[in-house]
């Protein structure tokens, strides 16, 4: 089964953590071309998207930071 994230929100996710896609990958253990393929909305392997939720729920956003994301 494969699942199409919602980017923005991916987007935003990544942004609070004040991390890169490469940080992204190597916190969820995926490769960089698969969170490319993510971000790009291109379907992921339901296992890629539990290592993804995985790793911004095991990552603390950067304090403050939500006040100037949009």
């Amino acid at each position: 089964m494969s699942v199409v994230l919602a980017t923005d929100r991916l987007r935003l996710e990544i942004a609070r953590r004040g991390w890169s896609h490469a940080d992204l990958a190597r916190a969820a253990r995926v490769s960089a071309p698969t969170i490319t393929a993510a971000m790009a909305g291109r379907p992921v392997a339901a296992r890629t998207l539990r290592r993804i939720a995985m790793a911004l729920a095991e990552a603390v956003p950067v304090p403050g930071v939500d006040s100037i994301l949009p």
